[in-house]
């Protein structure tokens, strides 16, 4: 017997670049009306709002969470609104709550948009703000660790404790770059870079280098939601959520156990899988947002594709690039498209639906009929990993 569940019937996004001139509502209404026009349905049939939090962005965060998206596109059937903020882990939440709105009979369909311009944000309040957020206050911030250093110190632990080196990391920005060279949508869209490229970019935090750390930039997508028995009369525009799985860290880094996070990836691609009915292996396509090019690494380790300790090899044998036998992170991550704060994991989600409908361009995966995908918050403080497909099980 099929099992009830959560589909995507409709999205939209705009290129992913640095243009102060394009303002938040310029993206939001775009993204918004261009998912509720790519599902075909009247706006009037939007049962719900719930918004990813626009971070570092308070007249947006005000508008968005006081209502302002369904009264200024004028919509007559809205229900409800809300806004999640869990970092890069808040589109998973507006997925989740808009499962339940939708479970619950209360609405058919949910909109769930998100919009984020840092161009027009002065450097040194950006600087601020992603330096710190995801720091603690007491233990790392005061000796002086920002994000990159946080970072840099568990890349260097995972280099010391795996044996990989610093070529087979920065081997992961290469092909995160290439996949967002093949990306109109990429802010990178068009620009490769070899290996000697990135292993010769500025220093930032050892073992980091520039071209290893993200590059803030400005973006927005939306899809529309509804449930698996309404999405069959959207056919091949349906992508369905087969099955979910969370796991919660530590919000500081230096008090986790689980450095690299390998057994969170594994207990919740195992719970995501479990529900699915499914095995690492009949996934095509493997989505892990990371923004570091060690989380790609250990993410592999902890589904179980590979070993623990060789998910670098992985990478710096092409085999997770474009061409690759085992397609990873096709729209870049932060490091290849674009860092859109929160935003970033609704460029994820919206990537694997274009690639299981067979609409990702030069970077399709062949025969794409099953992604997981995993989303993550602060500094990695959880990971929530989710298994999609093309058909409900």
């Amino acid at each position: 017997m099929t099992k009830s569940g959560l589909a995507v019937v409709g999205i939209a996004e705009v290129p992913t670049r640095r243009d102060p001139e394009r303002t938040r509502w310029d993206i939001l209404l775009d993204v918004c009306m261009g998912a509720i026009n790519d599902a075909g349905i009247d706006k009037n049939l939007i049962g719900a709002v719930i918004s990813n939090n626009p971070m570092a962005q308070p007249s947006m965060q005000n508008d968005m969470s006081l209502g302002k998206i369904p009264e200024v596109m004028g919509l007559k059937g809205c229900r409800d609104i809300a806004i999640c903020n869990a970092g890069g882990a808040s589109t998973t939440n507006c997925l989740r709550l808009a499962e339940q709105h939708i479970a619950s009979g209360q609405v058919d369909f949910v909109l769930i948009p998100h919009t984020t311009v840092q161009s027009d944000m002065p450097p040194q309040d950006l600087i601020n703000f992603f330096a710190t957020a995801p720091l603690d206050k007491q233990f790392e911030y005061p000796y002086g660790v920002s994000f990159n250093g946080s970072m840099g110190l568990i890349t260097q632990r995972y280099m010391y404790e795996t044996g990989a080196t610093e070529e087979e990391l920065a081997s992961v920005t290469v092909a995160l770059r290439a996949w967002g060279a093949l990306d109109p949508l990429s802010i990178f869209y068009g620009k490769t870079v070899t290996l000697e490229d990135v292993m010769n970019s500025r220093m930032i935090s050892t073992p980091l280098k520039a071209k290893e750390c993200n590059l803030l930039a400005d973006g927005g997508g939306a899809m529309v939601v509804t449930s698996w028995e309404k999405a069959k009369a959207f056919g091949d525009k349906a992508v369905y959520k087969l099955g979910h799985g969370t796991r919660f860290m530590s919000a500081t880094p230096m008090l986790r156990e689980d450095v690299f996070h390998r057994q969170s990836y594994r207990e919740s691609s195992q719970d995501a899988l479990a529900q699915a009915g499914l095995s690492i292996h009949d996934m095509d396509l493997r989505q892990i947002y990371g923004a570091y090019p060690y989380t790609q690494c250990s993410a592999l380790e902890g589904y179980g594709v590979c070993e623990d300790g060789q998910g670098a090899k992985l990478w710096a044998e092409g085999r997770c690039g474009p061409g690759g036998d085992l397609p990873c992170t096709t729209m870049g991550d932060a490091t290849g498209r674009g860092h859109t704060g929160s935003g970033v994991s609704m460029a994820f989600y919206l990537d694997t639906i274009r690639q299981l409908r067979g609409e990702a361009g030069e970077r399709q995966v062949k025969n794409c009929e099953h992604a997981i995908l995993t989303t993550s918050g602060g500094s990695v403080m959880n990971t929530c990993t989710t298994v999609f497909g093309r058909a409900p099980r």
